[in-house]
């Protein structure tokens, strides 16, 4: 009977041991499992994480607020302008002082007019370096040009003149007689850089002025080269036009104004000018005051 018990209990120590150890296993396959279902969520929520991120990196970001500056160029870029078929004829105007007294002066009301009506009619205004692209590549902006000059330089073009281009937003070039800059006449140096910051080009009208026709080579070589030298120094760049003074000149002074660097040359006889005149010898029209307007813009097309 002992016996007997005694391997009974031994059966139960066994049979308990053996379940022992089936949930000890049980256990540690819980244990050890554990980190494996963690990685699995671990890379899940990497996943969804790194799918989150390239989506918010995707949405467009708020822009921030950029401050442009203004465009204040009104001209119209070289790639645009278009070859023609057949010489160009450009009007190039001619004016002098403004005011009142003699056919050389307009009336300040007249000019003003006069701008307008070439804006209302659709002109597109030269610079100096635009006419020479226009004459020597036979390109335009646009089929209506015109090249607005004023000889001399007279203290009239800064006191009444500017405000007008402003208000007009005419371009215009302005033949300086450079010995005369500073004279109480005309205009001083201050006021030319002034009127360039205003988009007032300049050319030159040589140093004193004088009938370039009338002068020994020398006299005209430096009448032309001084003068260009001197606007060059004012305003930073080296005038690319010389307007003869009373429309002057001889074939001495066609050299010499290529000589000095200059790439065209301006006259007053009347007309249209075009690159077959040379481009030493352009042709201007002279307006007169009194002009009405359907009579100006007839002048303007035609040269007379």
């Amino acid at each position: 009977m002992k016996k007997t018990g005694r391997v009974v209990v031994a059966s139960l120590i066994a049979l308990l041991m053996v379940l022992g150890g089936i949930v000890g296993g049980v256990a540690y396959y819980r244990h050890a499992a554990q980190p494996v279902v963690h990685e699995r969520v671990a890379r899940v929520r990497t996943k969804a994480n790194s799918s989150t991120s390239r989506q918010a990196s995707s949405q467009p970001k708020p822009r921030k607020n950029v401050v442009q500056a203004a465009v204040t160029s009104d001209r119209i870029p070289l790639s645009k302008w278009q070859k023609q078929s057949t010489p160009v004829q450009l009007p190039i105007l001619m004016y002098h002082d403004i005011g009142q007294g003699n056919t050389l002066m307009m009336p300040a009301d007249q000019l003003k007019n006069q701008l307008t009506w070439l804006k209302q009619a659709g002109y597109y205004e030269l610079t100096p370096a635009e006419a020479y692209t226009v004459l020597s590549e036979n390109k335009v902006p646009q089929a209506k040009i015109v090249w607005i000059t004023f000889d001399d330089g007279y203290r009239s073009m800064y006191t009444t003149g500017l405000p007008m281009f402003k208000a007009t937003n005419s371009r215009v070039t302005i033949n300086e007689i450079s010995g005369s800059v500073g004279s109480n006449w005309n205009l001083t140096a201050e006021m030319i850089k002034t009127m360039q910051q205003n988009n007032v080009d300049f050319a030159s009208h040589t140093v004193s002025h004088l009938e370039l026709n009338k002068l020994p080579n020398a006299r005209q070589q430096m009448e032309l080269t001084n003068s260009r030298q001197t606007l060059a120094q004012i305003t930073g760049t080296a005038p690319n036009t010389i307007a003869y003074p009373v429309g002057r000149y001889n074939a001495a002074t066609l050299q010499y104004a290529k000589a000095a660097g200059y790439q065209m040359g301006l006259t007053t006889t009347p007309g249209l000018a075009a690159a077959s005149q040379g481009m030493y010898a352009l042709y201007r029209v002279r307006v007169n005051p009194g002009q009405t307007q359907a009579g100006f813009l007839n002048l303007v097309q035609h040269g007379y």
